[in-house]
């Protein structure tokens, strides 16, 4: 199945790059049409997106073909 051949591939954890922003950006807006993943209606701006994340802990998974499957990112929290 398409699903058991996402997990054959080799994968890496790598520091997101700048120009990783638009692949990025694809899988936020996937995540979004989902309508459970965030309060936004679309994906932010890279301005607005590297605003609001710390530039520490973000990261992506690359495939051996340096394809960007997926990314997480640190964002900071208000301590209340």
């Amino acid at each position: 199945s398409a699903a058991s051949d996402v997990y054959k591939r080799q994968v890496k954890i790598d520091a997101m790059r700048r120009q990783d922003w638009k692949h990025v950006r694809a899988i936020y807006a996937e995540g979004l049409a989902a309508g459970i993943a965030s309060f936004l209606w679309k994906p932010p701006l890279w301005r607005d997106w590297d605003a609001g994340h710390l530039t520490l802990g973000r990261c992506v998974a690359r495939d051996k073909s340096d394809v960007v499957l997926g990314w997480a990112a640190l964002a900071p929290v208000p301590d209340t």
